[in-house]
């Protein structure tokens, strides 16, 4: 079970950076994002046509980052993550698609598809409760 307030933070922010590397080639992309807290996933929705996309089918393994849009230096909060692009099924297809389009109606009008991405680490940095304080979770197989 991840942590109420990893999950508070991820849920208050919108916007995720993304990384992904292919043939010794990195590659981060910023991407619109919901979160499927109870499983652990980050959905969020590419053309399919995109670099990144193109990357992630040759190597599903990410790493990324959510901070807040707007940044306080002495009391920075972000996270670091690590984790891998999932195969589509039905039942995460569902699941994804409702988080995503809840929080992002607008997207139901642009093309592109659903990915999902199972986190298996997260790292929680939060100076409001210290400098230098740290949580971190770990998806346990």
């Amino acid at each position: 079970m991840i942590d109420e307030e990893i999950v508070a933070f991820i849920n208050e922010n919108k916007v995720a950076t993304i990384c992904t590397s292919n043939n010794d080639e990195p590659y981060c992309f910023n991407c619109y994002f919901s979160f499927l807290e109870k499983d652990g996933i980050l959905v969020f929705k590419s053309s399919g046509l995109t670099k990144h996309d193109k990357m992630l089918q040759e190597n599903a393994k990410i790493a990324g980052t959510i901070i807040p849009e707007k940044v306080d230096v002495v009391s920075i909060r972000g996270i670091q993550l690590e984790g891998v692009l999932l195969n589509e099924n039905i039942e995460l297809g569902l699941k994804s698609s409702t988080s995503y389009y809840l929080k992002y109606p607008f997207a139901m009008a642009m093309p592109g598809k659903l990915f999902a991405i199972q986190i298996d680490k997260m790292k929680f940095t939060d100076n409001t409760r210290g400098f230098g304080f740290k949580q971190s979770w770990e998806r346990i197989f």
